[in-house]
C-alpha cells in the first residue's frame, strides 16, 4: 500500500512539474532565439548595445479608466564593458517619447548618427542618449505581421558617432522585420 501511494504521488508530481515547466520551457526557448538573433545583429553591425522594447498596458488613468500606454525594454545585448539599460527603461510612459514614436510610426525607423551634432534632429531622445552614454542610435519599428500595428522598437546604440551604410541599414531593416514576425507569433501564442 505504501509503495502504491508513493508511486501515485510521484506520478502526480511529474504531471504538475510538466504542466508548470512545459510552458516556461517554451518561453525560455523562444527568449533564447530572440537573444541569439539580437546578439548576431549587434555583432554584424559592431554595435555597443542592442535592445528591444515592447509596448504594454501600464494600468489605467484614474479619472477616465483609459489604458496608460507604456513600454519596457524586454531584450538587450551589450558588448563587454558597456552598461546595460534594461532596468532603466521599464514601465516608461509612451507619452515621454511622443516625438520619436511619431517619427517611427511615419517612417518605420529613426536614425541619429551623432547626438552631439546640433544640426541633426534627435526627436526628444537626446537626454536618454546622454543618460545611457549613447552617441548614435538606429531605432526601427517592430510591426505585427498580421495587423501592421507597431508592437515595439529595436534599437542599435553606439558610444561614438556612427554612420551606418545603406547596406547596414537594409540589413537592420530585414532582420528587424524577421524579429517582428517572430515576436508577433510569440505574443499570440500565449
Amino acid at each position: 500500500m505504501e509503495q502504491h501511494t508513493i508511486e501515485l504521488i510521484g506520478m502526480v508530481l511529474v504531471a504538475v512539474i510538466t504542466a508548470l515547466v512545459g510552458p516556461a520551457g517554451d518561453d525560455i526557448e523562444r527568449n533564447l532565439v530572440i537573444l541569439d538573433e539580437i546578439s548576431e545583429i549587434r555583432d554584424m553591425l559592431d554595435a555597443d548595445r542592442i535592445w528591444i522594447c515592447q509596448f504594454h498596458n501600464g494600468g489605467h488613468f484614474l479619472h477616465t479608466n483609459k489604458s496608460i500606454q507604456k513600454f519596457s525594454i524586454t531584450y538587450e545585448d551589450t558588448k563587454p564593458g558597456i552598461g546595460s539599460v534594461i532596468n532603466l527603461f521599464t514601465d516608461i510612459p509612451l507619452s515621454l517619447y511622443s516625438r520619436s514614436m511619431n517619427h517611427i510610426m511615419e517612417n518605420k525607423h529613426l536614425w541619429v548618427s551623432d547626438f552631439k551634432d546640433e544640426t541633426i534632429a534627435t526627436y526628444g531622445l537626446k537626454s536618454a542618449a546622454e543618460a545611457t552614454g549613447t552617441n548614435a542610435s538606429y531605432c526601427i519599428g517592430l510591426f505585427d505581421i498580421a495587423t501592421d500595428r507597431c508592437i515595439g522598437t529595436m534599437g542599435v546604440d553606439y558610444r561614438e558617432k556612427k554612420k551606418l551604410t545603406q547596406t547596414q541599414k537594409d540589413f537592420l531593416i530585414e532582420r528587424s522585420s524577421r524579429l517582428a514576425g517572430y515576436l508577433s507569433v510569440y505574443l499570440k501564442s500565449k
